[in-house]
């Protein structure tokens, strides 16, 4: 019964041991770049910003991470906002899932403020849907909360790797 009993748990260890073993070839890209955009919501928004992306590259499921940082300006109200964000891309044919945090300024009072964004991400484009939660304003009121943005990333920096097994 002992020995049943040792057996079991030897056996056990080494089948639940192997689990943190690495793949043979783990290939990743990074890609940096610039990106060109336009938001859109109650004003028209010109962008203009960099991006970085970070993708797992696997037969089944890939995850993309990006981190960004852009900046826009509204001609009609004179609004400056700086953008900075991350998303998440769980797998190749899924959504974008992100955060953004923002500053907002007409030259004599600022916003700040953060949104969750949804969207979708094919080639190099990238659409996105958000509701921006600014901090409250009685006289700075023309700038957009809820929005749609267009992005178009050029990626002039792709730096591919396979991280092997030792």
């Amino acid at each position: 019964m002992y020995i049943m009993m040792l057996l079991l748990l030897l056996c056990a260890g080494t089948v639940f041991g192997q689990k943190d073993k690495k793949p043979l070839l783990d290939p990743h890209v990074r890609k940096l770049g610039p990106y060109f955009g336009l938001q859109q919501g109650r004003f028209t928004v010109g962008e203009l910003g960099m991006e970085a992306q970070f993708k797992d590259i696997r037969l089944k499921k890939t995850k993309t991470h990006a981190v960004h940082l852009g900046f826009g300006y509204n001609t009609s109200n004179n609004v400056l906002q700086i953008n900075a964000g991350y998303w998440h891309k769980p797998s190749r044919f899924d959504l974008t899932y992100g955060v953004d945090v923002c500053m907002r300024s007409n030259f004599t009072e600022e916003r700040y403020g953060v949104s969750p964004v949804i969207g979708y991400k094919v080639f190099g484009f990238h659409i996105r849907a958000g509701y921006m939660l600014l901090t409250r304003s009685e006289t700075f009121i023309n700038t957009n909360t809820l929005f749609i943005n267009l992005r178009f990333t050029l990626v002039n920096n792709r730096n591919f790797k396979w991280n092997r097994r030792k």
